[in-house]
């Protein structure tokens, strides 16, 4: 894992954090763990190649600091959901340091999925039942479904979108961060959208990308 890592062109918080959520836990095909490529998982869905993975941690990297939330929408395989939890400290026995992070997938069979590996190889994660959760479901209302109140530091979307879903705006802190791939101009890009101290939106097109639809 530390080689794959070490040859992703990404920030040192982002290599580290990978390294301590090792990728070959989360595949199916361990064989194939460390290569930088995406690869299948059940109900046809991919886990995403270690560079994206990279950049998903690398543009939230403001907010996942000890005791910040963080909404993991898509979160299929569970492996950055547990790279966000490892990040904001879901298991600090101080509970002022303690984040929280939920991750929200469509798929049962990934919810499963994902919930096992963490259980088996990441047991620490899952100590406070109220700070790390995996909840099958529709992402696109958000969590608690379609409640207005600005919960999250962190959005991220692993699936591409037609546009930026309404609640998941309104569930994004003042200061916070979303990251979404987003179709502009019939193209999809990695976005980044900041949500300012006074609520106002700005929206960073970073590099094109390939996801499957958010459903």
């Amino acid at each position: 894992m530390e080689q794959l890592v070490n040859s992703i062109p990404t920030s040192r918080f982002t290599r580290n954090l990978m390294k301590k959520i090792d990728r070959e836990h989360f595949v199916i095909h361990k064989a194939r763990a460390y290569q930088d490529n995406p690869l299948p998982l059940m109900s046809k869905q991919t886990i995403s190649a270690p560079h994206m993975h990279a950049r998903a941690i690398e543009y939230l990297e403001k907010v996942l600091k000890p005791g910040k939330s963080i909404l993991d929408i898509g979160s299929g395989s569970g492996y950055l959901t547990a790279c966000y939890a490892e990040a904001v400290k879901v298991y600090h026995p101080d509970h002022s340091k303690r984040g929280t992070v939920i991750g929200i997938e469509v798929f049962p069979e990934l919810v499963h999925y994902s919930t096992n590996v963490i259980q088996n190889h990441f047991r620490d994660l899952m100590k406070y039942k109220k700070n790390f959760k995996l909840i099958h479901g529709d992402g696109k209302k958000g969590y608690p479904t379609n409640i207005n109140i600005e919960k999250y530091d962190g959005i991220h979307i692993g699936a591409a979108c037609d546009f930026i879903p309404q609640k998941l705006l309104a569930q994004l802190r003042k200061g916070g961060i979303m990251v979404i791939p987003l179709k502009i101009n019939g193209r999809l890009f990695f976005t980044i959208i900041d949500k300012d101290r006074q609520g106002n939106l700005r929206m960073t097109i970073k590099e094109s990308v390939r996801y499957v639809p958010l459903l």
